[in-house]
C-alpha cells in the first residue's frame, strides 16, 4: 500500500521535472536564435546593380574612342592620314569633358627587321611610336590641349582587332547573316521612310 502510494507522488513529480526540463531545453536555443536574428537589409533597387556594370562598360567603351591606331598613320612614317587627322580633331574636341583619359597611340607591328631570316614586315618599331606620338601631342596641343604631354602615351591598343584566319571567319560570318548585304536592298529598302537617298550614298563602300 505504501509502495503504491509513493509510485503516485514520485510519476506526477518526474514527468513535472521532465516537462520542465525539456521546455527550458528547447526555450534556450531559441531564444538564441531570436536575439542574434537581424532584418537583412533590404535589396538594393531594381536595375541600379546593372546600371553600375553597364556606366562602367560604357566608359571602357568611350575610352577606347581615345586610341589612335596604327592604321591612322601611313605606312611606316609619322604623317597622320586623313582618317587620322580627323580623329585627332574629334579627340581634342572631347579629352577636356574626361579628364582622367589618357589618349594612347598604338604600337607599331609594321616594321623590317632586317637580321630576320624572312624579312617580314611584322615587327614593333620604338622610335617611329615616339615619334608618332609626339606628332599627337603638338597637334593637340595646336588644337587647345594644355596638358597633351602628359595625356599622350604610346601603348599597345584596348581591343586589338582581329587577325588572319579569325578576321576571315568573323567576315565570312557577318556576311552570311546579312545575305551578303543584299538582305538589306542595297539600303534601298529605307526608302519607304524617306531614307533612300540619304542611304545610296553608301553603296561605294560595298
Amino acid at each position: 500500500m505504501n509502495a503504491l502510494r509513493h509510485s503516485r507522488l514520485v510519476l506526477p513529480l518526474a514527468a513535472a521535472l521532465l516537462s520542465l526540463a525539456l521546455g527550458g531545453g528547447c526555450a534556450g536555443p531559441w531564444a538564441r536564435a531570436r536575439a542574434a536574428y537581424r532584418t537583412p537589409a533590404p535589396p538594393a533597387t531594381l536595375g541600379t546593380v546593372v546600371d553600375q556594370i553597364n556606366q562602367m562598360q560604357e566608359a571602357n567603351a568611350e575610352r577606347s574612342d581615345f586610341v589612335i591606331y596604327q592604321h591612322e598613320f601611313r605606312l611606316n612614317t609619322d604623317v597622320l592620314n586623313d582618317a587620322g587627322k580627323d580623329h585627332v580633331k574629334q579627340i581634342a574636341a572631347r579629352l577636356q569633358q574626361h579628364p582622367d583619359f589618357l589618349v594612347l597611340v598604338e604600337r607599331s607591328l609594321t616594321s623590317i627587321d632586317p637580321q630576320s631570316e624572312y624579312q617580314y614586315p611584322v615587327n614593333p618599331n620604338p622610335e617611329l611610336d615616339m615619334k608618332r606620338r609626339e606628332v599627337i601631342v603638338r597637334s593637340l596641343a595646336a588644337m587647345g590641349v594644355p596638358d597633351a604631354d602628359q595625356r599622350v602615351v604610346v601603348s599597345h591598343a584596348l581591343t586589338p582587332g582581329q587577325k588572319a584566319v579569325e578576321a576571315e571567319r568573323d567576315y565570312q560570318q557577318q556576311l552570311n547573316s546579312f545575305g551578303g548585304f543584299g538582305g538589306l536592298g542595297g539600303f534601298g529598302g529605307f526608302g519607304g521612310f524617306g531614307f533612300g537617298g540619304g542611304f545610296g550614298g553608301f553603296g561605294g563602300f560595298f
